[in-house]
């Protein structure tokens, strides 16, 4: 994993200053602390940062080009497959100074064109410019496990790891106000939009023709069409096995140390279980909570690491400690995102980082199997029986009742609310709902002055349009895929990875993985209540029984406790005074949701005040460096 940054100069006066552009690129430092370097070639500049993990010596540095000086590439990422496909290069005539990845997938372009991304399995962010024709191609691996950032005007087209990279070479700092919105009803911000009007997310399984002539957006991959092309399985469970086995097989290859994240639950004690098959002395992870045991699952994680014989580690934190490192977490954010289970995963992976340089994980396995409550609910409201007409029928009863996120029962009848609230909807409203952290017209009402609700609704469009690609439950998977996992998932997993130089490699995201998994019917996945049970039924021989029965339980965080307690200073400085107002937001509004969060009744508003503080803090970061510029 590295960092990358690049501009492209459409005419003269759109060239970037060298000196700005490495500045830049040093920013990005966090990404890759192993190297740096610059490259300068026709109207192209491309930079990087190196985390070092296969072949670390310098015959892997970047920016790469080739023997005959045509052909440079910067690539974020890993071509987990790059062995074979070497020995079937070499076959043809090309011929490698080093035993890096980086140099495989340059031959392989060189060789195959633009085609050559199907052939590469793993995740990246990359650019390669061609000198001859002065042409630049950036590309976008096909789930969105890497980042990349871009905007173009009539002077030059830039790209970034990192949005605050584009900042820093120029992008203006001009809101998007319905990205706003999206961010505070979802916690995120789904692409291909971002919070400036002149920036964009290339979105996964796309890519960026650039030349003199401008840029052309291009899809490179899609899912659906190559799950349709796929022959019926003889045996599932047996090719189910052989696949991910093989994909974890080969997100162990590093010549650095590889660990597992595991947290107890199901799929990643199924990740770690089979790393501990093919890796002696595997090294597993996990975070606990000493002072709030609801949250806390360290016991399943010990349990699991018994089983196996793995060196596990875990790490029990306090309420201090989460208080200790929001602050880190708020710096390390470069667009706003709020989900509060990035504040964990930020701790986990910093002190992880002391024993292993990657870490495989089970991030994925929910998307394509149905792990999500929301998908046995699903299936209930798409069949309603005489428990689910019930709830439907109390829908006042749970109104009525306390509902919040920070005691089991509390949790439970704000589970029963959303399932009564959503029983009369239909499957494409319903998704949105369910991906929304926070009521879609209160997240406006925070806003002074919202963008058009046309707009809106057209985002929104363009997230569930993927449930009318396949039927049924693997069309709701399938924008699960598509919108939630990029966006929300794997863009946590980037961001607290990186910001202290891990990278997270999750085998259930082996392309192969994923187009097997779209080919199965949906009662393969859920059955007689229970999700993922074809993983289950495929791998419980490998685990205790107990933790293969666990219900899903998400990899939350004891906010409420955190935001009145050692943050409550923060939150004060935050949401008071001019910058409430610079930020576009109501301040009537926002001083409501702290009040409602500190009253007797605070439901579900810590969440709420989380994502202010996140933007607010964003927001004032933003501000100080172009003042600072000026």
């Amino acid at each position: 994993m590295c960092g990358l940054a690049g501009t492209y100069a459409f005419r003269m006066d759109g060239r970037t200053d060298p000196d700005r552009f490495a500045s830049v690129v040093r920013d990005l430092a966090h990404r890759g602390p192993d190297d740096e370097g610059i490259h300068h070639a026709g109207s192209a500049m491309l930079g990087h940062r190196r985390l070092s993990l296969i072949d670390t010596s310098s015959a892997g540095h970047q920016p790469f080009t080739d023997e005959e000086g045509r052909y440079t590439l910067i690539f974020n990422g890993e071509a987990f497959n790059f062995e074979p496909l070497r020995e079937l290069l070499k076959k043809q005539g090309h011929r490698f100074r080093s035993n890096s990845d980086t140099e495989v997938v340059l031959h392989l372009f060189k060789e195959r064109g633009p085609d050559f991304l199907h052939d590469l399995n793993g995740f990246f962010a990359l650019a390669i410019h061609d000198a001859d024709t002065d042409e630049l191609f950036v590309a976008r691996d096909r789930f969105g496990e890497k980042p990349l950032y871009w905007t173009a005007d009539e002077e030059r087209f830039l790209f970034a790891s990192e949005l605050r990279s584009l900042i820093g070479l120029g992008t203006p700092l001009v809101r998007d106000e319905l990205s706003v919105e999206q961010y505070l009803t979802y916690h995120y911000i789904p692409a291909p939009f971002t919070l400036l009007q002149h920036a964009s997310k290339l979105r996964p399984g796309h890519c960026l023709h650039v030349s003199r002539d401008g840029v052309r957006l291009e899809r490179w991959y899609q899912l659906v069409e190559r799950v349709r092309k796929l022959p019926p399985a003889d045996d599932s469970n047996g090719q189910l096995h052989e696949l991910l086995e093989d994909a974890v097989r080969l997100r162990l290859i590093a010549d650095v140390p590889v660990g597992t994240f595991l947290s107890g639950g199901v799929d990643s004690s199924i990740i770690s279980a089979l790393a501990a098959r093919q890796h002696k002395h595997l090294h597993t992870f996990s975070i606990g909570y000493s002072d709030d045991p609801f949250y806390d699952e360290s016991q399943f994680a010990q349990a699991v690491a018994e089983h196996i014989g793995s060196e596990h580690h875990a790490f029990i934190l306090s309420t201090d400690d989460l208080a200790e490192n929001y602050l880190g977490l708020l710096e390390a954010i470069d667009e706003p995102f709020a989900d509060s289970s990035a504040l964990p995963s930020f701790i986990l992976c910093q002190r992880t980082r002391h024993y292993v340089t990657a870490a495989l994980s089970g991030d994925g396995a929910d998307e394509l199997f149905g792990g999500y409550r929301k998908h046995q609910a699903e299936l209930r409201w798409s069949r309603p029986g005489p428990v689910e007409l019930a709830v439907r029928a109390l829908a006042p009863l749970w109104r009525a009742l306390p509902r919040s996120r920070n005691s089991p029962i509390q949790d439970k009848v704000r589970q029963l609310d959303r399932f009564a609230e959503l029983s009369g909807m239909d499957i494409t409203e319903r998704f949105m709902h369910l991906a929304a952290f926070h009521d879609p017209m209160a997240s406006r009402g925070l806003i002074r002055d919202p963008g058009p609700l046309q707009g809106l609704k057209d985002r929104e469009r363009m997230a569930v349009n993927p449930i009318a690609e396949l039927a049924g439950l693997n069309g709701v998977l399938l924008a699960d895929v598509c919108h939630t996992l990029p966006n929300d998932m794997l863009h946590k997993v980037d961001l607290t990875s990186m910001a202290h130089g891990l990278e997270v490699r999750p085998p259930f995201l082996d392309h192969r993985v994923v187009e097997f998994a779209f080919g199965l019917p949906a009662e393969r996945k859920l059955r007689k209540g229970s999700g993922k049970h074809i993983l289950r039924e495929t791998f419980g021989y490998l685990l205790p029984t107990e933790v293969m029965a666990r219900t899903k339980k998400g990899f939350e965080v004891p906010l409420l406790r955190l935001l009145i307690g050692p943050v409550s200073g923060l939150v004060d400085e935050l949401t008071a005074g001019d910058l409430v107002h610079e930020a576009g937001l109501d301040p009537h509004k926002v001083n409501a949701a702290v009040s409602k969060m500190r009253s007797d009744a605070p439901g579900t508003s810590q969440a709420t005040v989380h994502a202010l503080l996140v933007y607010l803090s964003w927001w004032r970061s933003q501000l100080g460096k172009r003042n600072a510029r000026v």
